[in-house]
């Protein structure tokens, strides 16, 4: 597989920007639980700053995505439900080809953001609710967390069956 120090290269560099993601909220100190969370997100300007982050927050996890299934699967899907077929290619491991990249369970988290991204894109911003927004930023975290473990040792298991 010649072209997986190149995957490799652009997995952990959309890693970093994950950290950068999550820096932008943590400086915030929304990640906190207390009262000032719950008032911040009743500002319209800022949940809509909030879903910015968690938007391109998915966007990352599915460029690593679509990376591994164009250079290593050899297969993106390309119907109406690519996005969720997709995430779902990443849970399952690829005999003779790959292990699974993510867990169940993050699968699970990240499909959260799947769902919230769709609708971010698609509805007006002040449909926003700071309950759902509440919700995905106490998640955020563990989600976090998870892609970034799952995928480095994905990164780790290649490493080992790919590199001399």
């Amino acid at each position: 597989m010649t072209n997986y120090p190149v995957v490799r290269a652009r997995l952990i560099a959309e890693l970093n920007n994950i950290d950068m993601l999550y820096e932008e909220l943590n400086k915030k100190e929304l990640f906190v639980n207390n009262g000032k969370v719950k008032k911040k997100l009743n500002d319209m300007f800022f949940l809509r700053a909030v879903g910015s982050v968690f938007h391109d927050f998915y966007t990352s996890a599915e460029n690593m995505f679509k990376t591994i299934a164009r250079d290593i699967d050899k297969s993106i899907p390309d119907n109406k439900d690519w996005h969720i077929e997709l995430l779902q290619q990443m849970y399952i491991e690829i005999d003779g080809t790959r292990p699974a990249v993510i867990s169940k369970k993050t699968f699970e988290l990240l499909n959260e953001y799947r769902g919230f991204r769709h609708i971010f894109r698609n509805v007006y911003g002040f449909n926003l609710t700071s309950e759902r927004m509440e919700y995905l930023l106490s998640i955020f975290p563990k989600t976090v967390d998870n892609i970034k473990s799952d995928t480095k040792n994905f990164v780790l298991e290649m490493d080992s069956a790919v590199l001399p």
